[in-house]
């Protein structure tokens, strides 16, 4: 019997608006009342997050696991990168506008401008319904510190690293210096277009079966859903997983069974499915 449902966000529980729209919130409000514990498992941070009613009702597992908090916010767990690597990446890479990610706000060494400039550029998926580069940009820019020295991001408790590739950037020095640290850190990238690290051994699937062992949940009674190359790991790890058919070929052949498309809400009709079925 399913306990406790997992899922991804964009491109997995989200329709092509990346938000949570009245159907979804709808369909975790009944998994909630009808008993149920639900947490979303992003790499999101928890302010790119806004949960539309949401709030007090669902754990959060995000920044690709390293952080866990409960309905009532409260951090219940966090990893953060080893600070010695850490200080090495802003040394060495300065060039690369990464982002640092804590429990509370971002920090760069970006400017405003330029961060704007590299979001307005980005590739954006084809099929969203929105300006996705406007509604990141909207919500990420209220609690992004830009203009941050080295002293200043040391001084935080940095969970994870993103960026995404800028075209005519070279990565190849990174890389190889991600390959000599990986014992301490793992970049596990929601697809070929970004870089995000985390501490060794941090991915949604270990987060999801601290928070399982935390609310006394076994693995079998997980359901968990996702598409991307940072749901991979959570797939693999739970018997009960769940893809949606236009999720990453990887991620599809790591979960063990085939939903429809995420845009027709395969994800919040399979889980409201489930439940009537366990009744």
């Amino acid at each position: 019997m399913i306990k406790l449902f997992a899922s991804d966000l964009d491109g997995t529980l989200l329709a092509r608006t990346h938000q949570f729209d009245e159907l979804v919130v709808a369909s975790i409000e009944k998994i909630v009342a009808s008993g149920y514990d639900f947490t979303i498992a992003t790499g999101r941070d928890s302010h790119m997050t806004a949960l539309h009613g949401l709030e007090n009702k669902i754990y959060q597992i995000c920044l690709n696991g390293a952080l866990i908090k409960s309905p009532q916010g409260h951090i219940l767990k966090q990893e953060l990168i080893d600070e010695e690597v850490l200080k090495l990446i802003l040394e060495e890479f300065g060039d690369l506008n990464l982002e640092f990610l804590t429990p509370t706000k971002t920090y760069t060494q970006q400017s405003i401008e330029a961060f704007t400039q590299k979001l307005r550029d980005r590739p954006m998926p084809q099929d969203t319904d929105v300006d996705v580069a406007k509604m990141f940009l909207e919500n990420t820019s209220k609690h992004l510190v830009f203009n941050q020295s080295i002293e200043d991001i040391l001084k935080q408790d940095i969970c994870k690293i993103n960026t995404f590739l800028e075209p005519g950037q070279s990565y190849h020095r990174f890389y190889q210096f991600l390959e000599q640290y990986d014992n301490v850190i793992v970049n596990e990238p929601c697809d070929d277009n970004m870089i995000e690290i985390t501490k060794k051994g941090v991915n949604k699937g270990t987060a999801l079966r601290w928070l399982g062992q935390y609310l006394c949940i076994l693995d079998e009674e997980i359901a968990v859903y996702g598409d991307g190359g940072n749901d991979i790991a959570m797939l693999a790890m739970f018997t009960h997983s769940y893809a949606p058919s236009t999720a990453l070929k990887e991620a599809k052949q790591a979960a063990n069974t085939q939903l429809g498309p995420y845009y027709e809400y395969s994800v919040a009709r399979h889980m409201l499915e489930t439940i009537a079925k366990q009744r």
